[in-house]
């Protein structure tokens, strides 16, 4: 699965999903959906800061910042925050 999201500050991991971000439409701001465990489940927090990884070879590590979480579509939107 080629995203795996993860703590920010220890580098825990939480979840992972093989759907790929799409684009919002705000600026840096993308929506992911397909989390295993489910999203909603997790105990994300809105504005919480967290990391997400591509493990892929020459994937990139992003600091990211949630702004949504929804539940039922076991998805949540974020603003990457930068290089992890």
């Amino acid at each position: 699965m080629p995203y795996i999201l993860k703590t920010y500050e220890t580098g825990t991991t939480l979840s992972q999903t093989s759907d790929a971000p799409q684009a919002t439409g705000g600026f840096e701001e993308y929506a992911q959906a397909g989390w295993v465990p489910a999203a909603a489940g997790l105990g994300l927090q809105r504005d919480g800061v967290y990391r997400l990884d591509d493990p892929m070879p020459g994937g990139v590590k992003r600091k990211i910042r949630i702004v949504a979480i929804g539940a039922g579509l076991n998805a949540f939107t974020y603003v990457r925050d930068g290089v992890a």
